[in-house]
């Protein structure tokens, strides 16, 4: 599409170019003709001072619409278009001997003008398209852009796609000011590193791009950038130095065919790093064959859960949840499974994961909302509005701005009791966007939304940040609980996430229990709450609706 938009505006300027042509040539044609004289059509006399002035407003249309196809070749064009049109007009004062064409002659001039400020101003508004505001870095759009264009050309070359590690901390703890400073300092190293041997690209969040040619030996440049990242950064906060310690992670792909795709290229690369981070064999990582299935697999998931929702191949299950003392029901998590008519079974953990690459985790997350929220507005209203209902949100819904508004919005259209929601998000919530994060928390709250809080312990954010937060709910892992009675050390590490939970005034819910020495431990513990196999597998609205019915009727 961007190579036929292209394809346009060369034909746009060839036609721009042939008219400008034929009005140079009709405006000569003219004065010689007439000398001087006006156009008589009927009983009206034009004088060539109108029709000079005419024909030169014609010829600047075109030529802005030259400038705006090609603002560099177009304002080129149009100074030899004017120049001329202006050097005809000096001429036809000299042989007519009168100064009818004078006016003509400074439109000219004045149309000159006119067209070097819009073409300057377009050169401005087209940098500032492609500029990363923070580092001074050409931005994704170039990227995409440059990338399209060296691939239709026939150029090869590779992509290195660098990732930052540490980044985030740094911009949650320091603030967004130190934050920038950092994205700032990195862009340094990496055009310092890189020189003239390719073009560099801040592309979103602490991710950067480079684009070399092939004769460039992109894995050595890649290791020498990574080095120079992972320099100590010093920052100065209030007049004291706060040392800083980047990771960086880069993954190559190349493009050496005019058959290859951009966004391809860049998946490919995206991939690499993400093996690079992964792995645990090194920081830099080049897309090769047993990727490119990683890749085709992800595509093939990918269009699985376009399919799903478009065609109600998903479906939710429910996990009861029970207080730890009395197994009296507390509520359900919801749970989402695929049903696709060829009988493939994808789990959840990795459509979701795939999902989460892309904004199809969105859709999944509305989906879940409202068809929970639609099935158990009646359980909600028959328990009298005592079950919970734990919807699990995506790190990068949660740090959407606007999320809040959104789900009270659904909440109001299901009339859902938002007393009975509990929103389930993991502490890499924080890592996407704190501030916004945040915001959302403390507006759900405010709407008697209840949070809980996944993963307590990855280190996305500092417990200062957690004790601050609403939080209701903190939920152990399962991994946790695995190794619950055969690990010491594990359990004292249980033993501190509920105490924890318990001090930023939250309660805490252990999953994946499975058997009753692990209910025994955890009773020990103080914990909670508990969700498993052991008291309750995920089961279907039907059962979960008589589930909780029973529950409120002996109570």
């Amino acid at each position: 599409m961007e190579h036929s938009l292209l394809k346009d505006k060369r034909i746009l300027q060839r036609v721009c170019i042939i008219i400008c042509i034929l009005l140079l040539g009709l405006n000569a044609f003219l004065s010689v003709k007439l000398k001087g004289n006006g156009i008589v059509i009927g009983q009206t006399t034009f004088p060539i001072g109108s029709v000079n002035g005419l024909i030169q407003a014609v010829l600047c249309l075109f030529c802005i619409i030259l400038v705006l196809a090609d603002c560099r070749k177009g304002l080129i064009y149009s100074y030899v278009f004017l120049g001329i049109s202006a050097a005809g007009s000096i001429r036809s004062i000299f042989v007519t001997k009168t100064i009818s064409t004078l006016p003509g002659t400074f439109n000219a001039i004045i149309f000159v003008i006119a067209i070097a400020l819009i073409a300057k101003q377009i050169k401005i508004s087209n940098k500032m398209a492609v500029t990363d505001s923070v580092t001074g870095l050409l931005n994704r759009y170039a990227f995409d852009r440059n990338l399209r264009d060296m691939i239709w050309k026939g150029d090869h070359g590779r992509v290195a796609f660098i990732h930052i590690d540490g980044f985030l901390p740094v911009n949650a703890n320091l603030g967004r000011k130190y934050g920038d400073e950092i994205l700032r300092i990195v862009a340094n190293r990496v055009t310092s590193v890189l020189g003239d041997r390719g073009t560099a690209y801040k592309i979103e969040g602490a991710e950067y791009a480079v684009i070399v040619p092939d004769i460039i030996d992109c894995n050595r440049l890649a290791d020498e950038m990574i080095r120079s990242i992972e320099e100590r950064i010093t920052l100065n906060k209030d007049g004291v130095p706060s040392n800083c310690y980047l990771t960086a992670f880069t993954g190559i792909a190349e493009f050496k065919d005019t058959s290859d795709d951009a966004d391809t290229i860049m998946k490919q690369a995206d991939i690499a790093m993400n093996y690079a981070m992964k792995s645990g064999s090194g920081k830099i990582a080049t897309f090769n064959g047993e990727m490119k299935e990683s890749l085709e697999r992800q595509t093939y998931v990918e269009r699985l859960v376009k399919d799903s929702l478009a065609n109600g191949w998903f479906y939710l299950v429910y996990q009861p949840q029970y207080t730890l003392y009395d197994k009296r029901l507390r509520g359900f998590e919801t749970l989402i499974r695929m049903n696709a008519p060829d009988g493939v079974k994808i789990p959840p953990s990795e459509f979701v994961s795939i999902a989460e690459l892309s904004d199809l985790v969105f859709d999944i997350d509305s989906f879940v909302l409202e068809k929970a929220m639609q099935e158990f507005r009646e359980i909600c209203y028959s328990s009298g509005n005592t079950v919970t209902l734990a919807v699990n949100i995506s790190a990068k819904n949660i740090a959407r701005p606007g999320f809040a508004d959104r789900l009270l919005e659904l909440v109001e259209k299901t009339k859902f009791a938002p007393e009975c929601l509990e929103i389930e998000i993991t502490e890499y919530s924080f890592a996407e966007d704190a501030n916004n994060t945040i915001e959302n928390i403390k507006k759900l709250r405010e709407n008697q939304i209840m949070i809980a809080l996944d993963d307590f312990g990855t280190g996305y954010t500092s417990l200062e940040q957690l004790m601050k937060l609403p939080i209701n709910l903190v939920k152990i892992d399962k991994s946790l609980i695995d190794n619950l009675i055969r690990n010491e050390m594990n359990m004292d590490f249980v033993k501190s996430v509920i105490y924890m939970g318990h001090v930023m005034d939250a309660e805490v819910i252990a999953e994946g229990v499975e058997y009753d020495n692990q209910v025994e431990c955890l009773r020990e513990l103080d914990c909670d709450f508990i969700q498993g196999f052991v008291w309750g597998k995920p089961m279907e609205y039907d059962e979960a609706r008589e589930l909780a019915n029973e529950a409120y009727d002996r109570q």
